[in-house]
């Protein structure tokens, strides 16, 4: 299974996929602010709402055109 993340201006899209399968897709709004810890736990929550922890997934994708917060979310 992989995790994608695709930061945007205005939405960060958190979604799943599992071979040809999409498990899910969310989005939250994109804080130039938050710091790391605020992203981990807004990630975090989303994947406990799909029963899904990080031992489940085999890599990620991230996608982003807002590089201040492309840095938090990678921590």
């Amino acid at each position: 299974m992989v995790l994608a993340v695709d930061i945007g201006n205005t939405n960060v899209v958190i979604g799943c996929f599992d071979e040809n399968e999409i498990r899910f897709t969310e989005r939250l709004s994109t804080n130039k602010n938050s710091t790391s810890l605020e992203y981990l736990v807004l990630i975090k929550t989303v994947l406990e709402l799909h029963g899904l922890e990080k031992h489940t997934f085999e890599g990620s994708i991230i996608s982003s055109v807002v590089p201040s917060v492309t840095a938090r979310v990678k921590e």
